[in-house]
């Protein structure tokens, strides 16, 4: 995006894109593996964390999640690195064997498991990096150009319980701008948009705790350094 507003004379005019270069984002590696035989997981997801020292990762179960893998005869999974910068630089099978090592330790199964197929795609500066402060500069879905509508977990303003950084919230948001679009243009069916489940009495008591201390401090004119 930041390269359009670059390149873009209409969108470089309008502040609300001009934002969008104050944004950083990180680097991405994706990963599939495919195994000679079916391992079960606990979880259809799970997350590989406290394996590198700079990086995230998690993982997926696609026999679990997907049709196409349903009744495969091994296991596929998927896993993606966030904040890969250092692992960029390793070789397909330097990375496919990280990623083995790590569900090993995770799933036990898949010590006794063989990859007989692989794909490692690298994405360069491609995910928005979520910082203090970058609330302010991230984009509404519908624009200031009346038939231009974005998408992506990095737009705001989305009423809508997956947010943050996860590829629910794009697909939600890619679901709310083809809506938009129906809107604008007046013809075309409109999509389903499902909330997600009500938070657990918890985490519902710490979002009302947390709305009644912002709401002290908008009181006395204090701003949160996160916003």
């Amino acid at each position: 995006m930041q390269k359009l507003v670059q390149q873009c004379r209409l969108l470089g005019d309008r502040q609300e894109f001009r934002k969008v270069m104050n944004l950083r984002s990180i680097d991405v590696i994706a990963t599939r593996l495919w195994f000679d035989k079916l391992v079960p997981t606990r979880y259809p997801a799970n997350v590989l964390s406290g394996f590198e020292t700079t990086a995230g990762a998690t993982f997926f179960n696609l026999n679990n999640l997907q049709d196409e893998y349903r009744d495969a005869p091994g296991s596929v999974i998927t896993a993606d690195f966030y904040g890969a910068n250092e692992l960029l630089p390793l070789t397909d099978e330097e990375v496919v064997a990280r990623v083995k090592s790590h569900l090993e330790v995770c799933e036990r199964g898949f010590k006794g498991a063989t990859v007989v197929d692989s794909a490692v795609l690298r994405f360069p500066k491609a995910v928005t990096h979520f910082s203090p402060g970058s609330y302010a500069s991230r984009p509404f879905q519908a624009t200031s150009i009346p038939n231009c509508f974005l998408a992506g977990d990095w737009v705001k303003g989305v009423s809508h319980g997956a947010n943050g950084l996860s590829q629910e919230r794009a697909y939600v948001t890619g679901l709310t701008a083809a809506n938009l679009v129906v809107d604008h243009c007046g013809q075309g069916s409109k999509a389903v948009v499902l909330d997600v489940e009500p938070d657990e009495p918890h985490i519902a008591a710490a979002k009302q705790a947390n709305q009644a201390v912002r709401g002290v401090l908008d009181s006395l004119g204090l701003k949160s350094p996160l916003l």
